[in-house]
């Protein structure tokens, strides 16, 4: 197996991180990258272009944008519950 470059390895991460232990199909998709591209990616067979570099980076501010307001739903959800218990 090739060594793995710090893209990939940062591509690798970030998957798990954005998406949980399977996420590499998510980010994919999101990225619009075959799940085979990315995969050959991850595995150190094929190196990291710019543009699918730029394709993951994209995908991951979006997603980091939708769970910071999935976050803040929950946060307020738990405050309710937590104001009904007050009452």
């Amino acid at each position: 197996m090739a060594k793995l470059s710090s893209r990939a390895a940062r591509i690798k991460t970030a998957a798990e991180t954005a998406f949980g232990p399977r996420g590499l199909t998510r980010l994919a998709k999101a990225a619009g990258i075959s799940k085979q591209m990315l995969s050959f990616i991850v595995t150190g067979a094929k190196p990291v272009s710019d543009d699918v570099y730029r394709r993951v980076a994209a995908s991951l501010r979006t997603q980091a944008s939708r769970m910071a307001k999935q976050a803040l739903v929950v946060e307020t959800m738990a405050q309710r519950m937590l104001r009904e218990l007050e009452e």
